[in-house]
């Protein structure tokens, strides 16, 4: 099986945490300046019995770009199954927190969507296998490394698992300005939620929109009428959070 190279001392070091992929080999770029991350970065891989190498930087470059000096040899990214996400959710005694991304294209956005989820504990994170972004490297590095922790479902069709977890008693609440959505504050965000998000461009499509229990929106009190993906969903997130009582 094919392998892939996360770069960037964050997410570098994050994989090596996580201890979730099966890990090949570390480059070092020559003479690379000693730091506390960099230390940590080589502990872990000793830790691991990692094979160190150490090229030059022009030698890295062909691995990766924006490498900072640090190159993972690893193996492919390790999605989960839903039943396993509700399961970790079950096992920590928390109502299932879960966000589905309805078909987002831009890597930048994943990525940063992924480190608020990481950072907010969600139990885990649903995205379809066509057309959308993938977990690349890429996603990694934008994630900080946070896209090493959380738990992500592949899936090939949104609206089966939403019902899927319609029956699991988990309200589905879609982000979207629209006519009748609720402003986030007044809806109730406190028990068992999957949290919708739709793409770029479109927002969520209409058979997502109309498997959603309800849906919520932000205000807006200035004249634009809607902000980057990656950043409503980090509010709503936050949001979500406080109202279950971990603010």
């Amino acid at each position: 099986m094919a392998g892939e190279f996360i770069y960037g001392r964050n997410a570098a070091r994050e994989s090596l945490r996580a201890r979730r992929r099966h890990i090949h080999k570390l480059w070092l770029a020559d003479h690379l300046q000693a730091s506390p991350v960099i230390d940590e970065i080589l502990s872990l891989a000793r830790q691991l019995k990692i094979t160190i190498q150490s090229v030059s930087r022009k030698e890295l470059d062909k691995l990766a770009t924006g490498h900072q000096g640090v190159v993972l040899e690893t193996g492919r990214y390790p999605t989960v199954t839903i039943d396993a996400i509700l399961q970790r959710a079950d096992k920590l005694g928390e109502p299932p927190f879960i966000i589905v991304l309805d078909h987002i294209e831009d890597p930048h956005n994943l990525g940063a969507m992924l480190r608020t989820a990481e950072a907010v504990g969600l139990h885990g994170v649903v995205i379809p296998k066509q057309r959308a972004a993938a977990i690349t490297p890429a996603v990694v590095h934008v994630s900080a490394g946070a896209a090493e922790h959380i738990w992500v479902a592949e899936v090939a069709n949104l609206t089966q698992v939403l019902k899927k977890l319609k029956e699991q008693n988990i309200w589905i609440v879609g982000l979207e300005k629209a006519a009748g959505a609720l402003a986030f504050h007044a809806a109730n965000l406190t028990g068992p939620i999957a949290l919708v998000v739709g793409s770029e461009g479109q927002g969520l499509s209409r058979l997502i929109r109309e498997n959603c229990d309800f849906l919520v929106q932000l205000p807006m009190r200035g004249r634009i009428e809607s902000l980057n993906a990656s950043v409503a969903c980090g509010l709503i997130l936050y949001e979500i959070w406080r109202a279950r009582g971990f603010a």
